[in-house]
């Protein structure tokens, strides 16, 4: 009896760790169908792209607030036509 229930333990112990491999790879599967219906193969280089646009218009903000207080110093930077 008791070689049974070792077998059965062991059993158990392989099932459940057959299981959770399932579901993690099903936790997987549903992120990364999430992902691709959600972005677009561009969606990355987009946000990198806004990104730095804002970036670039914040230093010309600064750029030219620092200059304006040092007039003659410094031609005023263009601002971005967005």
């Amino acid at each position: 009896m008791e070689g049974m229930d070792a077998e059965l333990y062991a059993l158990e112990y392989m099932i459940r760790d057959r299981l959770i491999d399932a579901q993690a790879r099903a936790r997987v599967a549903a992120l990364l169908a999430d992902a691709k219906r959600s972005q677009g193969p561009n969606a990355v280089k987009t946000r990198c792209t806004d990104l730095g646009g804002k970036l670039l218009n914040g230093v010309r903000k600064a750029v030219n607030e620092l200059f304006h207080t040092l007039p003659g110093r410094m031609p005023r930077v263009k601002e971005d036509a967005r």
